[in-house]
Parts: C-alpha cells; sequence; structure tokens
C-alpha cells in the first residue's frame, strides 16, 4: 500500500465511524419491525443461556496431581531433615546426605498422595 491507500482509507474510516455511532442512537423502528427484532432478542437470549453447559469447576494443579505434588513435597522435606541432622554434604560412601533422606519422602509423600487422590473420588 502506498501513502495514497492509506490516506484513502484513514479518511474512510474517519467518515463512517460517526455514521455509527450515529445507528446505534437511533431510535427503534415502528410497527411489525420492532416487535419481531424484539422477539428475537428474546429468543436469542433465551437460547443462548439453554444450550450453554455450566462451566466445568476450575481445579488448581495439586488437586488434580495429589501423588506428584505428595511426592515433590516429601523429597524436599526428607532431604532437608536428612541434610540439617547429619550436617555434612555427603555421607561415608560419598553419596549426597540429602539423597538419602529424599528417598524415603518420595516414597511416603506419595504414598500420602495416593491416599488423598483415592479419598478425592
Amino acid at each position: 500500500m502506498n501513502v495514497k491507500h492509506t490516506i484513502a482509507a484513514s479518511v474512510i474510516g474517519i467518515l463512517l465511524i460517526p455514521v455509527a455511532s450515529r445507528a446505534e442512537n437511533a431510535p427503534a423502528p415502528p410497527g411489525a419491525l420492532r416487535q419481531s427484532i424484539q422477539r428475537e432478542a428474546v429468543r436469542l437470549a433465551s437460547a443462548r443461556t439453554a444450550a450453554e453447559p455450566p462451566p466445568p469447576p476450575h481445579r488448581n494443579w495439586a488437586t488434580r496431581h495429589p501423588i506428584a505434588l505428595g511426592a515433590i513435597l516429601g523429597i524436599v522435606t526428607g532431604g532437608t531433615i536428612a541434610q540439617i541432622s547429619d550436617g555434612r554434604v555427603t555421607n561415608g560412601d560419598g553419596r549426597p546426605v540429602f539423597l538419602v533422606g529424599a528417598v524415603p519422602g518420595l516414597l511416603i509423600g506419595a504414598s500420602i498422595g495416593a491416599v488423598v487422590a483415592c479419598s478425592q473420588d
């Protein structure tokens, strides 16, 4: 598009905007056309409410994935407790102390999450 097309489109748009706003404020047509418009508006409003199913309840991530949440919390809690109680980064075998507590925490947390998941249904 060149400059002439852009200017022409702008002028047409400026001229049409006031016409559209005047059309919204125009009085309703008399007689049969007005009654027809009112009937159609009522029909569309009732059809819209009847056709729309109720929205599904919004469930957060923790509610949808209780086992994963339990596993994550178990890993963090178990690893943190092991790290704080031992005070070292690695144990005598060279394994991280965090993992020594994280594995049992994972199993316990996932188990609790599975119980919660079964009780929700």
